[in-house]
């Protein structure tokens, strides 16, 4: 679907603001998406564009014949709909009913686009949209006030954005403070026999609402500065959870720079989060490899009071290209997490082999446990074995259950 620019209709547009007397229109501002051209190259935003597209399409079905849709020649990720509305003396015009249009395209298109453009960004609102009105002058040039129209809904645009992030924000601050979070639980096995060693707690948002996927929930609290609160509380409903779910044997559990420093988390305080059941020597904490990269002084020195309690430590993502595996090594973590970039399609990959070759020389030479994550094909869980990897997690053996819809299960042995 083709759309056409706004010179091509520039002079049709300025007719209908002469004759009705002013000219209504909606933006549709996709201007976030550059950044996946900038951080992905031309070839995957050309691709995301070719998703989108059609939904402009649709659109274009749907609006009137006398009205106009264009592209913005100034900015190729924005689309204008101007409105020819007929005058009637039977009929006022308000300012509200363009705003319940602007509203009513933002409901139709805003999570459709958000979710194509998912796998590149990680922030909403991808679309931006606004609305504007101008009242035709006839001392000033059509062109001026088509500008200014324009611009009326870049601002427009800008102010529904705040107050989205406005709204987003205090959302968040109630699912923290009321601790409207749950976890999932995915089982780590020996992928021989698939016994179940463990399980990894994942945290989600509220459930059946677009903040469930951690994604988008962890996304936001990163854009509001709310990560440190938002993992307390998850931590905290994950012991809870735990409980309920009634799994023997071990619990990994993701944390952030900010546990290692939590007074509420630290000395005998932890275990008032643990519960009766639960001990700190069943309890490992997975700390991402940037992130102890990051923050190296700080875990060497606030491992030890965890470590004296009973608690082990995990390094996730390890092989993902941030740091030397020497750097990983030294801080004598109890399990290494090799990353699910290296584990997909491992069989066909000779340079992921001999990293991953890599990391179980390291882990033999510091005693530490591999264990391969995201595996979820049989040829990449073969592959791995015959590299000596003994543990693994990942779709192909089981994914995260609820605890509220599920008791745990044992991974299904399969031919």
């Amino acid at each position: 679907m083709i759309v056409p620019t706004l010179r091509d209709l520039e002079s049709e547009i300025s007719r209908v603001l002469r004759e009705q007397g002013a000219l209504a229109c909606v933006l549709l501002d996709m201007g976030a998406l550059a950044r996946v051209e900038r951080s992905f190259g031309e070839a995957a935003y050309q691709s995301l564009r070719a998703q989108i597209d059609p939904l402009l399409g649709e659109l274009e079905a749907r609006v009137r014949d006398e009205d106009m849709l264009v592209r913005d020649d100034r900015a190729t990720d924005r689309v204008l709909l101007f409105l020819d509305r007929k005058r009637s003396a039977a009929r006022e015009f308000f300012i509200a009913d363009l705003i319940r249009m602007a509203d009513r395209l933002e409901h139709q298109l805003a999570a459709r686009v958000a979710r194509l453009a998912q796998p590149y960004l990680r922030e909403k609102p991808v679309l931006g949209v606004g609305h504007g009105f101008v009242v035709y002058n006839p001392l000033e040039s059509t062109e001026r006030q088509l500008l200014r129209v324009i611009e009326e809904c870049n601002e427009a645009a800008i102010l529904r954005r705040h107050r989205h992030e406005r709204e987003a924000r205090e959302t968040l601050l109630e699912i923290i403070f009321n601790r409207r979070v749950w976890t999932a639980f995915q089982p780590i096995v020996e992928m021989e026999s698939r016994r179940i060693m463990a399980y990894e707690g994942l945290s989600r948002g509220p459930r059946g609402s677009e903040l469930e996927a951690p994604f988008f929930l962890f996304g936001l609290a990163a854009r509001h500065t709310l990560v440190d609160e938002l993992e307390r509380a998850c931590r905290r409903q994950t012991f809870l959870d735990w409980e309920a779910f009634g799994a023997p044997g071990r619990l990994f559990l993701n944390t952030v720079p900010a546990t290692v420093r939590d007074p509420s988390f630290l000395g005998r305080g932890v275990l008032d989060f643990l519960g009766a059941r639960l001990s700190p020597r069943l309890v490992t904490l997975e700390i991402n490899e940037r992130q102890v990269i990051e923050n190296l002084s700080l875990y060497r020195e606030a491992m030890h009071p965890f470590l004296d309690l009973g608690f082990t430590f995990a390094i996730d993502d390890v092989g993902a290209g941030y740091s030397g595996l020497e750097t990983i090594a030294s801080l004598g973590a109890t399990f290494l997490k090799i990353d699910m970039g290296l584990v997909r399609h491992i069989h066909e990959k000779r340079i992921n082999q001999q990293v991953v070759k890599a990391i179980l020389e390291m882990g033999n030479g510091v005693g530490a446990t591999v264990i391969a994550e995201g595996i979820e094909t049989q040829e990449e869980a073969e592959a791995l074995k015959t590299l000596g990897v003994r543990w693994g997690q990942g779709y192909l053996f089981g994914r995260p259950q609820d605890p509220a819809a599920a008791r745990p299960r044992q991974a299904v042995k399969r031919g």
